[in-house]
């Protein structure tokens, strides 16, 4: 196998790992030298907008890139030809007005010790981002149409890594807003796979329940247990059930829904309750809309068949509405469920 293939096979096993653009950078450096020999090699990560760099990494003078910037960067006709053709191009085969020998960027690579220069574009999602870039002394020989081949593969894989490495740090600081999110949310919430494995909680159910040192979700944890084994077993997809610590005189609502997909996990809200009659039950919190009327109508002492005249459903279906909203807010009968949304309304009044 030539050693430029086998060089290009690791660069590109290099890349595969990269999970972020530092990553892809170091990457690069590390494993381009046996793709293109060069006495310095570097990539610019440059601003979409004004074209300044974000990020230079090198392994050549910090004194070198400062020069660049300061007189070579305006007047580099390899550049210039890299970002308008977005292709690679080596100094020996730019066309600019006197030659390459007198433009300004090839009087800073002489200060250095280079003399040849070649870059290749950096493209992401069809947008320019940056550069790869090598340099050649006067003693080596000028680089070649093969070497332009192997930098514009070298910067492909390298467009396709930091392609990957944005879409992972963009996903990375969306989990994290989102998290910050939820954990502003006074609510409980659990999410867990089907086994009742915990993937994720918020803050809110980390917390202790009251008088104790037991969090909202260890006390929850024999609640959502049954539910996953319901899910899994009868392929149910809510499941409200309550937990209670008599000790401290603890009660919690527990309500678990499956997630759609293919996911196997389920989200889990808990509801505590205290002593106090308005909060024994968030009624509202766990019932639909059409669940919340019936309740209501429930509550000003209407029959079953009134509830129907007005809701346009058979009677029927107001049994069974009535049966999820028993099973929701841990009531066996309407006198317990008229109970509960009294004492809530007497003590918002």
């Amino acid at each position: 196998m030539p050693t430029r293939t086998a060089g290009q096979y690791r660069l590109a096993a290099s890349l595969q790992g990269a999970l972020t653009e530092a990553d892809v950078v170091r990457a690069y450096l590390t494993a381009v030298p046996a793709v293109i020999g060069a006495r310095g090699r570097g990539f610019y990560r440059l601003d979409t907008e004004s074209g300044t760099p974000d990020t230079v990494a090198a392994d050549v003078s910090a004194d070198f890139l400062a020069d660049y910037e300061d007189h070579g960067r305006a007047g580099d006709p390899v550049l210039d030809f890299v970002q308008r053709y977005l292709r690679p191009i080596d100094s020996s085969r730019v066309r600019c007005a006197g030659g390459w020998e007198q433009a300004p960027a090839h009087e800073v690579l002489r200060r250095a010790g280079f003399f040849h220069s070649l870059e290749a574009p950096v493209v992401v999602s069809g947008e320019f981002i940056g550069t790869i870039n090598f340099a050649r002394s006067g003693c080596d020989r000028p680089f070649t149409a093969a070497d332009l081949a192997a930098a514009r593969q070298a910067a492909e894989q390298v467009g396709l890594a930091a392609e990957r490495a944005l879409r992972y740090e963009q996903t990375g600081q969306r989990i994290s807003l989102l998290e910050a999110s939820l954990d502003r949310l006074p609510q409980a919430m659990v999410v867990s796979d089907l086994d009742g494995n915990v993937i994720y909680t918020n803050r809110a159910a980390s917390q202790p329940a009251a008088g104790g040192t037991d969090s909202l979700l260890d006390l929850a944890r024999p609640q959502i247990a049954e539910a996953m084994d319901s899910f899994r077993r009868r392929s149910q997809r809510i499941s409200v059930g309550s937990a209670a610590d008599p000790a401290r005189s603890v009660q919690l609502i527990v309500k678990s829904v499956r997630l759609p997909g293919q996911f196997g996990a389920s989200l889990t809200l808990i509801y505590p309750c205290t002593d106090e009659p308005a909060a024994r039950l968030p009624l509202w919190d766990i019932l639909s809309a059409r669940e919340q009327q019936i309740a209501e109508w429930v509550s000003k002492g209407l029959t079953t068949r009134q509830i129907a005249e007005r809701a346009v459903v058979s009677e029927n279906t107001v049994k069974q509405h009535l049966k999820r909203i028993f099973a929701k807010a841990g009531v066996s009968n309407r006198a317990e469920l008229v109970q509960r949304i009294w004492a809530a309304q007497a003590s918002q009044e």
